[in-house]
């Protein structure tokens, strides 16, 4: 079970002696499979033309102890990210669980906030993405 309220990593997790197994394969199939955090980093390109529609709002609280509080507490303290990256002014940070519910940060004035983009306001660019690791496991 993972449970993220000793800490977490952003873990672009991309390392290629990771050997992935076929979720149907006979070794596979009597395992309960792990739920995955998901994060991406995007970058606001430009303001759109409006547009209308509907979206649901990110959370603070989407569970396994990742709370909206825990998570800026953690980004504006020390690094949270397993490689090479200074947050740019706005750069998005999304976290999601497997139901995709999700939580957003953007970064601000030197700072990591909780807020959005308007999907129907913003044109955002993926920058990275990968998953969440507990911090007592890496």
């Amino acid at each position: 079970m993972c449970d993220f309220s000793n800490g977490f990593i952003l873990c672009k997790c991309n390392d290629p002696g990771t050997v992935v197994h076929n979720k149907r394969s006979r070794k596979n199939r009597d395992q309960p499979q792990a739920i995955e955090y998901k994060w991406a980093l995007y970058r606001s390109e430009a303001l759109m033309e409006e547009e209308l529609g509907r979206y649901l709002l990110p959370e603070s609280d989407i569970g396994k102890g990742l709370t909206a509080e825990r998570v800026l507490n953690a980004l504006n303290s020390r690094n949270c990210f397993d490689f090479d990256y200074t947050p740019g002014e706005g750069h998005n940070l999304v976290i999601s669980d497997p139901e995709l519910r999700r939580m957003e940060f953007i970064f601000r004035n030197g700072e990591w906030v909780e807020d959005h983009y308007s999907p129907f306001d913003y044109d955002c660019v993926k920058i990275d993405s990968g998953k969440l690791a507990r911090r007592d496991s890496v």
